[in-house]
């Protein structure tokens, strides 16, 4: 948990990166500080910090041989070793950004970084570097008036609602290659991020959260993808697992892979299949998946957003289900020549 309610903005920067495959260039002014206002700070405090208030996603910087050879990483740590470095180092991120940025959909934007002190991050205090680039600008009408009529000027800004491409990293677990968090909301979710693969280039750290993730995803891959080939298993019968799945991470605090696999599949089949998956899913991604952990709530929410429990029927129908597989029947009806699903229930809305 993020405490910045005494959180002070020290120095704050700006340059402009654009696309590298337009060669559109970098744009570093010959002072890249800002001088800011009360209300300005105030404001780039909640935009900047708020979106990671209640973060439990922590990365490290990730280098093959070295963490201490990552660009980013020895950045940071001059930083953190000597604040007033800050225009200088910044300038360098921005042609570092740059060289990331040859996708064709990444736009042209502001490249932020703020130096902030008197944070609170689960109880300690850091201080941490945020970095932060706008990619689209809000329009916005500003009025003028006069003593003969009113006007209207249409003004481009950048939000400060919502960041969908940031990044802060804390002064903490120096060696391991400081714990940061980042936000990419550009890049869609199975393609290279630009700004977390290519620009930051982070690996999770393996805590809670990491490992409750995994096992949600390794879970729900099994029962989609795995269990109704090799099991025999319909759609009622993977939305009744997948349901279930949901409740034992929902109901319980602590995570026990027997205990899971024990609860959530009742023959013995189906308990050796999983544990088989499980092995294959651990390898094949290069995970070391722990057997006994708590669970993250956080990651519980964020992860069960994407499991339908959804039967669509041709185009005529769609069932939602949410439970009691024993309500639910499947069917085929021999005179129509069609299949068919018998739902109990006791009242209507």
């Amino acid at each position: 948990m993020l405490d910045y309610s005494a959180a002070r903005l020290t120095r704050f920067t700006a340059s402009w990166v654009g696309n590298k495959q337009r060669f559109e260039g970098v744009v570093i002014p010959s002072r890249t500080l800002i001088p800011l206002h009360d209300y300005a700070e105030e404001i780039i405090l909640s935009a900047m910090l708020k979106p990671f208030e209640k973060t439990e996603e922590f990365f490290y910087f990730h280098h093959d041989e070295d963490v201490s050879n990552h660009q980013l990483y020895q950045i940071c740590n001059t930083i953190f070793n000597d604040p007033e470095t800050c225009s200088d180092e910044a300038g360098k991120l921005a042609q570092l950004l740059y060289q990331c940025c040859e996708n064709p959909k990444i736009q042209g934007g502001e490249f932020f970084l703020g130096y902030f002190e008197d944070l609170m991050l689960h109880g300690e205090p850091v201080t941490a570097i945020g970095l932060w680039k706008v990619q689209n600008k809000d329009s916005y009408l500003k009025t003028e008036r006069s003593q003969e009529s009113f006007t209207l000027n249409v003004l481009d800004g950048i939000p400060t609602g919502k960041l969908s491409i940031a990044a802060l990293v804390f002064n903490m677990d120096e060696a391991e290659g400081y714990r940061l968090c980042a936000i990419d909301t550009v890049s869609k979710k199975d393609e290279r991020s630009f700004w977390k693969d290519e620009f930051l280039r982070i690996r999770p750290i393996e805590d809670n959260y990491f490992n409750t993730r995994h096992y949600i995803q390794l879970a729900g891959e099994f029962i989609t993808q795995k269990a109704p080939f090799q099991l025999g298993l319909d759609r009622t019968d993977t939305i009744d697992l997948l349901n279930r799945s949901g409740d034992y991470f929902k109901d319980n605090e602590m995570f026990e892979v027997e205990d899971f696999t024990q609860t959530l599949f009742k023959e013995e089949e189906q308990q050796d299949a999983f544990r088989e998956f499980r092995e294959e899913y651990a390898k094949a991604y290069a995970l070391p998946l722990e057997d006994k952990f708590d669970i993250s709530q956080q990651a519980v929410k964020k992860e069960f957003k994407i499991f339908k429990s959804i039967i669509k029927l041709d185009k005529n129908f769609h069932i939602y289900v949410h439970g009691r597989r024993d309500l639910i029947e499947r069917g085929f009806d021999e005179e129509k020549g069609k299949k068919y699903y018998k739902v109990f229930y006791e009242s209507e809305e």
